[in-house]
């Protein structure tokens, strides 16, 4: 006995001097064990947390204000047996009175007859560094770049050439008008072809961006839409999973390989996938299913988020336009652009809940 207390004493030691929060629950999920580092992350010492449930004291909730105590807590989810171990980006109540992001893991402690008898949770302060991995932002960016680009090629391109016509015949009319004298006309010429000039420096500067926009031909190959759909799930679960959020992949019947550019149908079907992540700050499921459908392949994606207003539903396609706070409004405009250059549509569908977004790709 004397020398399991030793071993349970340096294992506290051990616990308590690591760098990220340990904490341990039992069934009841009141706290019966807070390492140091939880104290520094939370603001809360050993005394006001010990023995308490440990809802009541950090008050986990979401970006959105919903409170976690009871719902989407992944501690209860692991006993409750919906998950064997589960992270959660959540926001807490510190014992300082500030809010903080924390990321939460949790995994079962059993005994000897496997039976779930505490939670461990590993708990890391998030707040300087919460954001979507690299590659996501990589594909946002682009996406937001070369919209951007073709949008300024097209709003801007046709403008200027009319200009520049326009310039061109008023120095044919000021070299017809004999009563202007030479000085004077001088005069006039050097200002058409200085505006000339500047004319098409913008012009060519818009041509820069109309090709750095252009995806030229599509590199299209024979590609499983099932292993595409499997790479962006594993791509977003663990971000997802952070957000509360479970994506359910189904891929039914037997899918023909399709003649498509895979990168680029890639990046479609991920904005389509983010934008119904977003579409849930409170948690949800967000599924994913592919079937064969005639001669297409129709992939959709259901969120469990608040739906898209009706009389917004023929806008959500425009470049730029956008609900969100700090929304681009590119995402949509450019996965419908890459679908149509492949001969499909993308469409919103009519759902109970949440958004249906379908995309169907034509088998060839």
């Amino acid at each position: 006995m004397k020398n399991t207390d030793t071993i349970t004493h340096i294992l506290n030691q051990a616990l308590d001097c690591v760098s990220k929060g340990i904490m341990i629950q039992d069934i009841n999920r009141q706290v019966v064990f807070f390492n140091h580092a939880c104290e520094e992350i939370t603001k809360w010492s050993r005394e006001d947390v010990i023995g308490k449930d440990c809802g009541d004291i950090f008050m986990c909730h979401t970006s959105t204000g919903m409170c976690l105590t009871e719902k989407f807590c992944p501690g209860m989810d692991v006993f409750h047996g919906k998950i064997t171990k589960g992270s959660r980006e959540l926001l807490i109540r510190r014992g300082d009175r500030t809010e903080s992001w924390v990321k939460m893991s949790v995994s079962p402690i059993r005994d000897s007859e496997g039976k779930e008898t505490h939670i461990v949770s590993v708990i890391e302060d998030i707040s300087d560094v919460k954001k979507f991995s690299d590659e996501v932002i990589r594909s946002k960016t682009q996406s937001t770049l070369g919209a951007f680009a073709a949008e300024l090629a097209h709003e801007v391109k046709n403008p200027l050439n009319a200009m520049n016509i326009q310039m061109t015949v008023l120095e044919r009319e000021i070299q017809d008008i004999r009563k202007i004298s030479g000085k004077a006309k001088k005069e006039l010429i050097e200002i058409v072809t200085i505006v000339q000039k500047e004319l098409n420096r913008l012009s060519g500067f818009v041509e820069e961006c109309l090709h750095f926009s252009k995806t030229g031909e599509l590199n299209k190959s024979n590609v499983d839409v099932g292993d595409i759909l499997s790479e962006i799930v594993s791509l977003l679960l663990p971000q997802a999973q952070l957000y509360g959020i479970q994506i359910e992949l189904a891929i039914r019947n037997e899918l023909p390989k399709v003649m498509v550019d895979k990168d680029k149908i890639k990046q479609a079907i991920l904005n389509i996938l983010i934008n119904g992540i977003e579409a849930m700050p409170d948690g949800g499921k967000l599924h994913v299913i592919a079937e064969r459908v005639g001669h297409e392949i129709w992939i959709s994606c259901q969120d469990a988020g608040s739906g898209i207003p009706d009389e917004i539903k023929d806008k959500i396609f425009n470049l730029f336009y956008t609900t969100k706070d700090g929304g681009t409004g590119i995402g949509l405009s450019f996965a419908q652009n890459i679908i149509q250059a492949h001969g499909g549509v993308i469409r919103l569908e009519a759902s109970l809940r949440g958004s249906k977004f379908v995309i169907a790709i034509p088998i060839l």
